[in-house]
């Protein structure tokens, strides 16, 4: 080859000779394999490729280290070690750099770390930011050349200016700045935090900016391309110039670079390409690792005695989310903040002049080895020394101890003073080194410091005041400690000493006494006092109780502190414990709250017994007060005791293995006297039929202790009953008479007593209308009479009494004594001679003496004294006494007992004065004295008073009278009783008084400019004295119309004179009512506004009075306007405050572009208030987008199936220009199917397109034909969305390309019957040319369609057409055909079971390619049964295939109105779903739903109220399907993420759906289901950001995100496996279409049997019509017509009966023939 001939001559090798050329591994090249060969590679010229060598060779090589070895170095140092997140780690080799970098500055450090997450700026990013001495372009050099360490890099392209490493000067804590040390550290960070790193840096005095890229990308892209790896170029610009900066990516470096303005130096690390993991770790654990850099860089941060550097740390996210800034200065909670601000003192000390300094913190009462705990807590078991190498942290190396500070070993140092071992483990300690001790290069761990401390050559000397000591460090160290331990080292203070005890509780004899006992404590800063609530901690169980009192060990008698000591707590609830506990204080829970103690302790008091329920079993229920008759039955009773949860208990719960049994003790009592009282205790008693006494009645029903009969446990009462009601006496059914005297007079009344009684001998009430009857019998012989009482409607209803008859008697009566003025009564009877009482008509009974009466006495009585003719007088007397009423008033005075004032009087009284303390006298006709009573006095009335206290009247006290100030002012008083029957009147008349003083008094101290002093100015002078001014004499004049017209606000002096006597008063005076508004400042001007932009500055307005004072009136209301009303302004106020100053800040303007003016209207109770105005002008926004314009081809075709043309869409910004700087991210391509609306309907999710870009290319066109409608959007917010016009589209059919139905029709099953219908394969079937997604595309297209059947498996037993035909042809017109019924020969042949295929093929001569034909599968069976027996076993098949099933026993299905239990009621088909749908209604899968209350209740009693029911007639939900929150009035508002759904959606009923969709709608109400975590909280936000409630949210992978928004902890996930409480899954599809052909076949079996049966039935029934005699039968029928028909005719009936013969004869031969085939 020429290849070959090339080196031949190269080398001057013989044409003849045979060579080969190979590399050094024997490969024989040619050609192509030398092209392949890399620049530099050795090769050999052979004889033969296996050649011996005939001497040996040298290859050179280069061993440049491969790329991975700079951007995976991060990988292999930064491993997650210690247990601990090592990013903070990273981060901390950046900011090594940066304080090298600020070594030198002479101001302020400053040291930035940007988290930029916002995706609307690019990419996520990190940037650490410095303003240090920056890189020269050669600086920048170094910086990339992996491992140039410090001390041989040259920082200049010139040798004459190469610096070597100059060591800096001794600093304390060696805080030195010099920590940028090996040269990888930077490139192992960038390249650890991501795949990018952007260097920018401007030195000190250098105009230019050096960029310089390193990536991962650009690595790869070299070693594909064969370029030199380790190879770059640094980019220098001015500062603030952007314009290389071309990847949407990479947008913040547009805001980043312009910052460079200004600055004289700076370097910036922007690294790109963030790892997932390290994203997340960044935002959820902020707080965290901002702690953990702060704990590094704890010195450089605080410093020795302060630092100026500043470290921010900034997280920027979304536009809606506030940036969160964290000032590590600001961190208080790291673990050297925590330990310093713990400690109590300090020991310093220093080894061969390597400084550290240990610290002792405050003790805490137990080992902590948690490194995040809070303050005061000791260090426990962790190492005591934390190592800091040139000022910063060290983290994966601690020292654990020296021999001078350990614990002592036992028998080992005698000398020392034992201290307790937990002093050793209460100070931790730290060491300071620099350089001369060696890190590994990713400052990890210390390479040799703990093995250099512990040499025994080591010499440690302490240090006090900056001074070494050559002392001995073991004694001084543990003098430091016993003194800290003795004065420091306590926890625990002891207050409120109470007593010294002896404990019996202790084992131990010498620990029973002393014990001094307290009543608080202080621990933790938090006070424990006597009777508090306290939770236990680390106890078996944990108690919740108050605190009694604090025992501590030892003869203490005040305050004390002390490591520990022992709470005596009483157990609550007392009622289930009823003892004490003597715990640690150490196990006391710190942490809960009060609220939490309670809570608890409630949940356990709602176990104790609450309440007593009593059941009238029988319906006869006494209510409380109830009244009911002697011997009514009461009861029974059912009792039951019942806690706070309504749970029925009949013993206490069980509380350290002790049953308490519960009874029930009846009692009732009546007025303290036990009726009854129950035997036996129990919970159910008896009636009792034996209240019969009348009276009150108290039933009392107590919860009592089995064993011991008591009411009260754990100082707290047994529930207990009580039940008021009264027994009264019952209907009276007989009556006994009373003792009466059976010796009776003539004339004198006498009394019979009746006592009627009930049927238990209780007096009774009489009935209604209840009268006596008595007869009385005379016996002359004994001379006697018997008299007879009856009281009908009694059982025992008679009663007779004995009596004597005796004559009347005659006695003298005593005269009758009256009072003066009451009236007298007498009472008059008129007797016949007997003495018995008679009367007369007309009879008339007059009374002298007396003023004249008369009264009518024919009935026999009157009530006058009788003079009557023929009458004697009757005469008695009448003695009249003074009267005891209230005659006469006085009044006197208590100052001045000679002061009586008389009826009538007139007395002269000081004018203005008051004649005080007045009481009156009351007194009788005889001059008795009448003492007042509350009713006496309630009929004292004053004219001068019209509210008097009764009390004051009831003791004699009348109300002070107040003198007239006017001398010839005379008035009038009365004192009266009882409407002014007795009453005493006089007069007073005001008389002068001397002026002593002048005194001015002010209602109102203060007053407006221009306003009159409301409230008048009273001028008196003292001692009442009377002055004359404007001819009225007074003791004061009030003095009113004060005002100021003008002048300034202050105080002012108002004097009056009188006769010598001067008086003042000082009156305030504010500025007057607001008079105008002015601006006090504000913007600057001319003011130019952005349209959608605020005013920064706020204008500060300020209310002046008509004088130019500032008012200070806060009822004045500004407002703030634009002028013309177009433009809308949106503005913040704060209302006019107490200087009289209002704010409002524009916080943003929108409108046209423009001139315009802001107005400040004012008013003060709706007046106006003229107000100033402010010019501005309104410019339009570039960066503001404000329409979407598209491009397109407006005549293009759009085929179903095909690709869109190209659309332009261009973002127009408010000042018409295009706009390049928006999102992509946020534009989005819509379509949906439907003509343009004003509502844009919602896009279904399978129909909508979406894109990113500003123009889209190859997107696919619907596969179905239509209108549709096209629209671009862009989010400029997450509730503004721009919307392009909408863009009408025609999507047409695309080419034909097959023939098919307009639906699919199933699968026929022919056989080989007669009946048309079992061979028919089509019936009504329309096919139509269609292309190759289903649209009709052959309108304008005819030919032809040739049928035929196939055989899937090659068999030539073919079935075949009606008329033995093979195939069938059917014209096709206008694209379709139409095919009425297709059907088989009968008796066609073919084989049973099996499949065929109906072919229809299209012949169509248009169209250039053929069509594909319509296929068809039918089955071909004769056999029915054998069909059905293959698909029953299909069937079977199928359900033996394992699938998931819910394992939850249901017993309780198929009973009556029980649908069953929740988790058998649904399936769910997707095993994620399944999953945490069951897990989230865990509690309400074996929940059994019923159709009606009754049902449920039944299961709840029978099982007890074990088992939860649901009751469906108690559920109600909204009938409406509210669509999700993403969707708003048929719009999305946004495109949710990971494809959000309702969870009941996905839920599958098998049964009952109606009923289940109502169960599960109220179980899971609106819970969602989502893909992921991330999906579910970017969800929820935007949702919530829209203003909407969001509903609990679910994920497939298990997590849950609540109603409240918070997620994550075991709590809010599901676990992996949960197949016991699991949604089953359902059958396939594939076993119900089996189950529906099936059904059809048993239809088409038992249709067929039916045929079968009812044609031989039909032959049957041809055949005996056939038989000879029905034959003969009909032959005689015809003979038997003939015959009527003759009479007929004979009887010239024929016309008129023919068709009613007719019919006869009809009739008759169905009959005949219907009973021959009954008989038959």
């Amino acid at each position: 080859s020429d290849w070959s001939f090339f080196f031949a001559q190269e080398f001057e090798i013989n044409p003849h000779e045979i060579f080969v050329l190979v590399t050094t591994d024997r490969t024989v090249l040619d050609f192509d394999k030398f092209e392949e060969l890399q620049d530099g590679s050795t090769i050999y010229l052979l004889q033969q490729e296996d050649q011996v060598l005939p001497v040996s060779t040298e290859e050179p090589i280069m061993f440049i280290p491969h790329y991975d070895t700079l951007i995976r170095s991060g990988m292999y140092e930064y491993y997650a070690s210690e247990g601990q997140k090592p990013l903070p780690y990273a981060f901390a080799e950046l900011i090594d750099n940066a304080l090298s970098a600020t070594a030198k500055n002479t101001g302020m450090r400053t040291i930035e770390l940007r988290m930029l997450f916002d995706e609307s700026n690019g990419k996520p990013a990190v940037v650490v930011l410095d303003n240090g001495c920056g890189m020269t372009s050669k600086q920048l050099n170094n910086w990339a050349v992996y491992r140039l360490s410090k001390f041989t890099r040259a920082n200049s392209t010139l040798i004459s200016k190469h610096e070597g490493y100059v060591r800096p000067d001794p600093v304390p804590r060696s805080l030195n700045s010099d920590i940028s040390y090996f040269g990888v550290g930077g490139k192992q960070a960038v390249f650890y935090i991501g795949h990018s790193a952007r260097m920018i840096s401007k030195a000190r005095n250098s105009p230019d900016v050096h960029e310089l890229v390193l990536s991962k990308e650009d690595f790869e892209r070299k070693e594909k391309n064969r370029e030199d790896i380790y190879s770059g170029i640094i980019r220098k610009r001015k500062p603030g110039d952007s314009s290389h900066v071309n990847n949407n990516d990479e947008r913040f470096l547009h805001s980043l670079i312009a910052e460079e303005y200004g600055k004289e130096s700076f370097t910036a690390v922007v690294i790109t390409g963030i790892l997932p993991e390290h994203i997340t770790f960044l935002k959820q654990d902020f707080q965290a690792w901002t702690r953990e850099l702060a704990h590094i860089y704890h010195y450089y941060i605080h410093g020795v005695n302060g630092n100026d550097m500043s470290n921010n740390v900034t997280l920027q996210e979304k536009p809606s989310r506030c940036p969160r800034v964290m000032n590590l200065r600001e961190v208080d909670d790291d673990m050297q903040t925590l330990y310093i601000n713990a400690a109590a003192d300090t020991f310093e000390f220093k080894v061969r002049d390597l400084p550290s300094r240990p610290k002792c913190s405050l003790p805490d009462d137990e080992d902590d080895d948690n490194e995040s705990g809070v303050q005061h807590q000791a260090r426990g078991k962790r190492p005591i020394f934390e190592c800091f190498w040139n000022g910063r942290l060290i983290p994966y190396t601690r020292v654990h101890e020296f021999d001078w500070c350990a614990w002592p070993i036992k028998g080992a140092n005698k000398d020392r003073e034992p201290l307790p071992k937990e002093c050793y483990s209460r100070f931790s300690g730290v060491l300071f080194t620099d350089d001369r001790f060696q890190v590994s290069t990713n400052k990890l761990t210390f390479v040799d410091l703990e093995l250099k401390m512990r040499n025994k050559e080591t010499i440690f000397t302490r240090v006090v005041n900056r001074q070494g000591q050559r002392t001995n460090i073991q004694k001084d160290f543990t003098q430091w400690l016993k003194h800290c331990h003795e004065n420091l080292d306590k926890q625990v203070k002891f207050l409120g000493f109470q007593e010294i005890i002896t404990r019996t509780d202790q084992q131990a004899k010498k620990k029973t006494h002393p014990w001094a006992t307290f009543s608080a404590i202080q621990l933790d800063g938090k006070i424990y006092k006597t009777g508090q609530l306290v939770k236990s901690q680390r106890t078996q169980p944990i108690h919740h109780g108050t605190v009694v009192r604090f025992l501590l060990y030892g003869n203490h008698n005040q305050d004390v502190f002390a490591t520990g000591g022992q709470v005596e707590v009483s157990l609550e609830p007392k009622g289930l414990h009823e003892m004490t506990k003597i715990i640690p204080i150490s196990k006391l829970d710190r942490t809960v709250s009060d609220e939490a103690i309670k809570k608890s302790i409630e949940n356990d008091i709602a176990k104790l017994p609450h309440i007593l329920k009593v059941d009238w079993p029988d319906g006869n229920l006494w209510p409380e007060n109830a009244v009911c008759l002697a011997g009514s039955p009461f009861g029974p009773l059912k009792i039951e005791i019942l806690n706070k949860k309504g749970e029925s208990m009949s013993r206490m719960p069980t509380v350290r293995q002790i049953v308490i049994k519960l009874s029930v003790k009846l009692k009732i009592v009546q007025h303290g006297k036990i009726i009854s009282h129950s035997p036996k205790y129990g919970f159910w008693f008896k009636k009792m039929e034996n209240l019969t006494n009348p009276g009150k009645y108290t039933l009392f029903l107590n919860t009592t202790i089995s064993d011991t009969d008591a009411t009260v446990f754990g100082d707290r009462n047994l529930p207990s009953y009580k039940l008021k009601f009264t027994i009264k006496e019952g209907n009276a059914e007989s009556f006994d008479m009373g003792v009466a005297s059976s010796t009776l007079r003539v004339g004198v009344p006498f009394d019979i007593p009746l006592q009627l009684k009930d049927r238990y001998g209780n007096l009774t009430m009489p009935l209604p209308n209840l009268q006596p009857v008595l007869t009385c019998r005379w016996y002359f012989i004994l001379q006697t009479y018997d008299l007879k009482v009856t009281l009908t409607g009694l059982k025992k209803d008679t009663q007779t009494l004995k009596i004597s008859l005796l004559p009347g008697k005659n006695t003298k009566e005593d005269p009758i004594i009256v009072e003066n003025g009451n009236p007298v009564r007498f009472n008059v009877e008129i007797h016949d001679e007997a003495g018995n009482i008679t009367a007369q008509p007309k009879e008339i009974v007059y009374c002298q003496e007396l003023p004249p009466a008369t009264i009518d006495c024919s009935t026999g009585a009157g009530q006058l004294v009788t003079n009557q003719r023929r009458i004697p007088l009757v005469f008695r007397e009448l003695k009249v006494m003074p009267s005891s009423r209230v005659s006469l008033i006085k009044i006197c005075s208590q100052d001045d007992e000679n002061l009586v004032l008389k009826n009538n009087e007139k007395i002269e009284w000081l004018a203005g004065g008051s004649l005080e303390n007045l009481f009156y006298k009351l007194y009788d006709e005889a001059g008795r004295a009448v003492p007042p009573t509350a009713e006496i006095a309630s009929m004292i009335k004053v004219n001068w008073k019209a509210d008097i206290d009764l009390k004051d009247l009831v003791q004699g006290k009348l109300p002070d009278i107040m003198v007239p100030i006017h001398v010839h002012e005379k008035r009038f008083y009365q004192v009266s009783y009882q409407d002014q029957s007795v009453s005493v009147s006089f007069t007073i008349v005001p008389r002068p008084d001397e002026p002593k003083k002048l005194k001015a008094t002010l209602l109102q101290n203060a007053v407006k400019l221009g306003e009159t002093l409301s409230g008048n100015i009273r001028e008196y002078e003292l001692d009442h004295a009377i002055i004359t001014f404007f001819g009225i004499c007074s003791s004061s004049v009030e003095v009113t119309g004060i005002c100021f017209p003008s002048g300034t606000p202050g105080i002012r002096e108002i004097c009056f004179t009188y006769q010598g006597y001067v008086a003042s008063v000082m009156v305030k005076v504010n500025p007057g009512d607001p008079a105008e508004l002015k601006l006090v400042s504000g913007p600057k001007q001319p003011l130019q506004v952005l349209n959608d932009h605020g005013i920064p500055t706020p204008f500060l307005v300020q209310v002046f009075d008509m004088w130019g004072n500032p008012s200070p009136d806060k009822r004045v209301v500004v407002e703030l306007r634009s002028s013309p009303p177009a433009l809308k302004v949106t503005v913040t106020s704060q209302p006019v405050d107490a200087e009289g100053k209002a704010s409002f800040t524009v916080t943003s303007v929108s409108g046209p572009k423009g001139y315009y003016q802001l107005e400040f209207n004012c008013s003060l109770n709706n007046k106006p208030i003229p107000g100033p105005s402010v010019n501005f002008t309104v410019l339009p926004d570039p960066n503001k987008p404000v329409s979407l314009a598209v491009e397109y081809n407006t005549l293009a075709r759009f085929p179903a199936g095909g690709t869109f043309p190209v659309f332009f869409v261009t973002v127009v910004s408010d000042d018409g220009s295009p706009m390049t700087t928006f999102n992509p991210a946020a534009a989005l391509m819509l379509l949906w199917e439907g003509v343009p609306t004003e509502t844009a309907p919602q896009p279904k999710v399978s129909d909508l397109l979406t894109d990113r870009g500003d123009f889209y290319l190859d997107k696919e066109i619907p596969e179905r034909a239509g209108r549709y409608t096209i629209q671009f959007s862009l989010s400029i917010s997450n509730t503004k969305v721009l919307f392009s016009d909408e863009i009408p589209i025609n999507v047409v059919a695309n080419h034909p390309v097959k023939l098919r139905p307009d639906s699919e029709p199933p699968a026929p099953v022919v056989s080989c019957s007669k009946d048309v219908a079992n061979r028919t394969l089509v019936k009504n079937m329309t096919l139509r040319i269609m292309d190759a997604y289903g649209n009709p595309a052959g309108q304008d297209l005819g030919g032809k369609v040739v049928i035929s059947i196939t055989s899937l498996s090659g068999k030539s037993n073919i079935p075949l057409f009606e008329g033995k035909a093979n195939r069938c042809e059917i014209g096709l017109t206008d694209g379709k055909v139409h095919i009425t019924r297709l059907t088989i020969m009968e008796n066609s042949p073919g084989d049973v079971g099996s499949v065929y295929t109906l072919l229809f093929k299209p012949e169509v001569p248009m169209v250039p390619k053929p069509l594909a034909p319509f296929g068809l599968t039918f089955h071909f069976y004769n056999d029915i049964d054998r069909l059905l027996n293959d698909k029953t076993i299909q069937a079977d098949e199928i359900l033996k295939i394992p699938r998931r099933v819910c394992s939850i026993r249901d017993n309780f299905r198929g009973q009556q109105d029980v649908l069953g239990m929740v988790g058998h009621l649904a399936c769910v088909l997707d095993d994620d779903a399944a999953r945490v749908i069951s897990w989230h209604i865990r509690g309400d899968m074996d929940c059994v739903i019923t159709k009606t209350t009754e049902a449920a209740q039944r299961i709840y009693k029978d099982t007890q109220g074990r088992q939860q029911v649901m009751a469906l007639d108690s559920i109600f939900v909204s009938p409406l399907n509210r669509p999700l929150p993403h969707i708003r009035n048929g719009h999305i508002l946004f495109n949710p993420p990971g494809n959000p759904v309702y969870a009941r959606d996905l839920l599958i009923y098998p049964h009952n759906k109606e009923s289940c969709d109502i169960v599960f709608k109220n179980i899971l109400g609106d819970t969602i289901l989502i893909d992921d975590l991330d999906s579910g909280n970017k969800y929820r936000r935007t949702v919530v950001q829209n203003k909407i409630p969001c509903p609990t949210i679910l994920t497939r992978e298990g997590d849950r995100i609540s109603g409240k928004g918070k997620f994550g902890g075991a709590q809010n996930k599901a676990p992996q496996t949960n197949t016991s409480l699991m949604f089953g899954a359902p059958l396939p599809q594939d076993y119900h279409t089996l189950q529906e052909q099936i059904d059809l076949l048993r239809q088409y079996r038992t249709a067929v049997q039916k045929r079968d049966s009812a044609e031989k039935e039909r032959q049957e029934h041809l055949e005996k019509m056939r038989s000879p005699q029905m034959l003969q039968n009909k032959q005689d029928m015809e003979e038997k017509k003939k015959q009527l028909e003759e009479i007929e005719r004979e009887l010239g009936m024929f016309a008129d009966l023919g068709i009613r013969a007719d019919s006869k004869l009809q009739s008759f031969c169905v009959s005949l023939v219907l009973l021959l085939l009954i008989s038959n």
